[in-house]
């Protein structure tokens, strides 16, 4: 997006809020599409994708602002900016707001001066993401080819140890154990995270390297455990559980830095914050902080991806489920101040998982 949105939804069954919204809009040069409650702000966001700065009415009939603001996060693969008009008694659906990703509130009677502030800081920063969007797209697209193999991409990751990419051709022996592009896009959110946690320039790229192989063990797990379609038995969980040991095995005992982070990875990242993951039942601190990013990377991607007992699912529904849970996933599994960088950069994961969808092998 080059310039500021100028077109805005407005949300309200009262017609006189409507109009005096519209009013103010108009003239700061807005286009305004009219809704008269939420049911009808989604049919206005299917007919028009261009659609994406919103003032709603937290209060409504037929769908209230909160279901409106689910509904739209829910259904649409589209990056929006929500207002919420609020008014005695909302403090509750207000927190709620909060959780979904809004951040601009008014309290009714909406005062000109500070609808006009709240409409520009959405402007911000729906321009900021976007720019970060773009910025992080040509990145990666720079970095890493829309490879069609695993062996392909191994080839372009330049500078890579040779021990490295030895260790990497394992894994293209094997098929349907992971996509080389999850492999590969899971090295880049992990060296994302690292960036944002403040660690150094080395063990940023070494982290990027060595999460490439955090499933690596995945090849000593029999072909009717690990292509099983259907959800496994206890005994079969327990098979599938060792592939971190395995991949610790493979990995372990080497010189190269890379690899000893690597195999750090492939032992600890199932481990779990609060102390119920797997191999060892490590909590908290004592999980290697490398692990712990990868264990965040990790769980997004495979949110996003289409496995064969899965479909994928979008970028809002994977935020959604890391920080709410859905029974197999709960927030209180990773690194709090991991999930806080996760969470406010949440966008950049999606422009890596958009410049390298997987492709057919």
């Amino acid at each position: 997006m080059a310039e500021f949105e100028h077109r805005i939804l407005v949300v309200d069954d009262e017609p006189v809020i409507r109009k005096l919204l519209t009013r103010v809009l108009e003239r700061a040069n807005f286009e305004v599409v009219q809704a008269v409650d939420g049911l009808d702000g989604i049919e206005h966001l299917q007919k028009d994708a261009g659609l994406r700065l919103v003032i709603s009415d937290l209060r409504m009939p037929n769908c209230g602002g909160l279901d409106f603001v689910r509904r739209a996060i829910g259904e649409f693969r589209r990056d929006f900016e929500f207002i919420l008009l609020t008014g005695d008694g909302d403090k509750s659906d207000a927190i709620d707001a909060l959780r979904l990703g809004v951040r601009e509130f008014l309290d009714k009677p909406v005062d000109r001066a500070d609808l006009e502030a709240a409409v520009q800081k959405a402007q911000e920063r729906l321009l900021e993401r976007d720019r970060e969007h773009e910025r992080v797209r040509k990145l990666e697209l720079e970095n890493v080819s829309k490879a069609k193999t695993l062996d392909d991409i191994t080839r372009k990751l330049g500078g890579a140890e040779q021990e490295m990419i030895d260790r990497l051709s394992l894994i293209s022996q094997y098929r349907d154990i992971e996509t080389a592009e999850h492999c590969v896009r899971v090295g880049l959110y992990s060296q994302l995270l690292a960036d944002m946690a403040g660690l150094d320039t080395q063990t940023q790229r070494s982290i990027r390297l060595a999460g490439i192989l955090h499933d690596i063990g995945k090849v000593g797990v029999p072909d009717s455990v690990l292509l099983k379609e259907g959800p496994l038995t206890d005994a079969e969980f327990e098979v599938m559980q060792r592939h971190t040991e395995i991949g610790f095995s493979m990995l372990n005992a080497s010189d190269n830095p890379v690899l000893d982070q690597a195999a750090q990875i492939a032992r600890y990242h199932h481990e779990k914050w609060e102390g119920t993951g797997y191999c060892n039942g490590l909590s908290g601190a004592d999980i290697p902080m490398v692990a712990r990013i990868v264990s965040i990377a990790d769980v997004y991607d495979a949110l996003r991806s289409s496995r064969r007992y899965k479909p994928p699912f979008s970028h809002r529904e994977a935020v959604d489920i890391i920080t709410k849970g859905d029974g197999r996933t709960t927030p209180d599994m990773f690194d709090p101040k991991l999930m806080s960088l996760f969470l406010e950069h949440n966008q950049r994961f999606e422009s890596i998982f958009d410049s390298m969808p997987d492709q057919m092998v």
